[in-house]
């Protein structure tokens, strides 16, 4: 693990090579000119958190997505989508135009990518990309968005994802890879859903509304847990425990934490840098950012979790090693920090708080108990 590790961080080099845009370099560079690589290693070493790349370089990441091996990342940027091989520490081009929403591993090597219609056709497509072969397959669809795309049956040959119906609402499909048929599947989730996240091995699924989230049996639907206010919920190879997403209590753009070793002089520089930009804007303009939350759900006893050693969104678990949790960094201890693909391995704090212990960065927001089932949303 170490081993690849540190390849990721050498592959993690600066990406501007690949952009022409001299203009572009300039902006990334005016943006993270306070961005403090001694802090961001201070504490992502402190909280166990492993970086993916350079922790301030131009990390213009809109989706990413680890390989079921956990060898390749699949990660998007403003100007196309790359992989990124960790131990042979190179990146590639995906040869596709680029995706609209994150890709999905079927197999280690093969990826399917949501792409909208091509020019002079008005049907979405779906690209099949085998990376060991460097082959492409488009499928078109009769719907239109796809999204959350994941493997279905154990070959990959099957996709479960999301899609726009002729209705005008999100449903879930499966798309067969060699007929390109799409089918609509789980009948009973008849509500308009914005995020969908199945294990069907374990039989559980987390979907979403714009305002809250469930998780539910997959094969009927039986209402486990209700999570008003999560945006997206993401079960682990188990099972047993879910990801949840949501924001949390805004916190200031300005006033955050300071750590290291600042001096007086530098805190009494960073206030008033801080005074001077509040008072040069005008009174509609946000003074605070919500921060996205992480907590972790354990399905079996309802136990809930709330991370408070860091923040990050579009989280997945890392598929090489149980309980480790892959998201997007967007800060630590309350300090927004430059973005990275990030990871930490949870299994010591799972293992603390299903015995009723507190680790550090953790906060029990409901301990272990009973769970009882709740009473199932209304349909629309």
């Amino acid at each position: 693990m170490k081993t690849l590790i540190l390849a990721l961080l050498l592959a993690g080099c600066s990406r501007e090579s690949m952009y022409d845009d001299g203009s572009f370099t300039q902006n990334v560079s005016d943006a993270f000119a306070d961005c403090a690589e001694g802090e961001i290693k201070f504490l992502t070493t402190k909280h166990n958190i492993q970086t993916a790349f350079r922790r301030c370089g131009s990390n213009k990441f809109s989706h990413f997505k680890w390989s079921p091996d956990g060898i390749h990342l699949f990660f998007q940027l403003t100007h196309g989508a790359h992989l990124m091989n960790g131990l042979e520490k190179t990146i590639s081009v995906v040869p596709t135009e680029s995706p609209v929403h994150n890709a999905g591993w079927l197999t280690k090597d093969i990826l399917a990518l949501p792409l909208q219609a091509a020019e002079g056709d008005t049907r979405d497509r779906v690209v099949i990309y085998n990376r060991a072969e460097d082959s492409m397959h488009t499928m078109h669809l009769n719907a239109s968005a796809p999204r959350h795309l994941q493997p279905w049956n154990d070959t990959g040959t099957i996709i479960l994802l999301t899609a726009v119906d002729a209705e005008g609402s999100r449903r879930p499909f499966t798309l067969d890879t060699a007929s390109g048929e799409l089918k609509r599947i789980l009948p009973w989730l008849n509500q308009p859903i914005e995020e969908l996240h199945a294990n069907r091995k374990a039989d559980v699924v987390g979907w979403s509304t714009a305002k809250d989230s469930e998780v539910a049996r997959l094969s009927d639907g039986k209402t486990l847990h209700l999570l008003p206010g999560v945006t997206r919920a993401v079960p682990d190879p188990t099972g047993d425990w879910f990801a949840l997403e949501l924001l949390g209590e805004p916190i200031s753009h300005f006033d955050q934490k300071a750590w290291g070793q600042g001096t007086e002089e530098q805190r009494a520089r960073n206030e008033a840098r801080r005074d001077e930009w509040i008072s040069r804007q005008p009174e509609w303009v946000s003074k605070e950012v919500p921060p996205p939350e992480i907590h972790l759900l354990n399905t079996k006893d309802g136990g809930r979790y709330r991370i408070t050693a860091f923040y990050g969104d579009r989280v997945q678990w890392y598929p090489a090693k149980p309980l480790h949790l892959a998201f997007m960094m967007w800060g630590i201890e309350g300090k927004q920090l430059n973005r990275n693909v990030a990871f930490s391995d949870m299994r010591e704090r799972v293992r603390m708080v299903t015995k009723g212990e507190t680790p550090i960065g953790v906060e029990i927001l409901n301990g272990p108990k009973t769970a009882t089932a709740p009473t199932p949303r209304t349909s629309n």
